[in-house]
């Protein structure tokens, strides 16, 4: 396994909003926007204070993880980083690159960071195993009643 990361740029949309959709997907979210949606919507992540990397594995993309760097809002002296998605391709998974790719972000890009965020729909019983597995534990529930 020889995995990198690479800034997606605006050349990288179409797959991207693939990844998306696949993601939305498998953590059966209410999200109803299809590819063209999700490509736009991409594109304004990388206009607005995010990052995307793209998950290499040498040539090959197997994934992608969209964050953004926050300021800690109890310790202002610390930084914090919230995972807004992390996908690994149906294909790729369950050969240890989901937790690698963590790994990895955490010894890179993540490696001056005192905390890290994600936020797991209900609906994705498989998604909070494997932040688990990563070493997350739950911190608070979101509710909300839809009128």
């Amino acid at each position: 396994m020889s995995l990198r990361l690479q800034s997606a740029t605006k050349s990288d949309l179409q797959i991207l909003a693939e990844m998306n959709k696949q993601l939305i997907e498998d953590e059966k979210s209410l999200n109803p926007m299809g590819i063209k949606e999700l490509e736009e919507r991409m594109s304004e992540f990388l206009k607005n204070n995010w990052e995307i990397d793209l998950i290499m594995n040498e040539a090959e993309i197997i994934g992608y993880t969209l964050y953004q760097y926050q300021e800690d809002l109890i310790n202002r002296e610390e930084k914090q980083v919230y995972i807004r998605q992390y996908f690994i391709k149906r294909e790729c998974r369950s050969m240890g690159y989901g937790i690698a790719g963590i790994e990895l972000l955490r010894k890179t890009h993540f490696k001056d960071v005192k905390k890290i965020e994600i936020d797991v729909l209900e609906t994705n019983p498989e998604g909070k195993r494997f932040w688990e597995r990563a070493g997350f534990k739950p911190y608070y529930t979101n509710m909300r009643i839809e009128t």
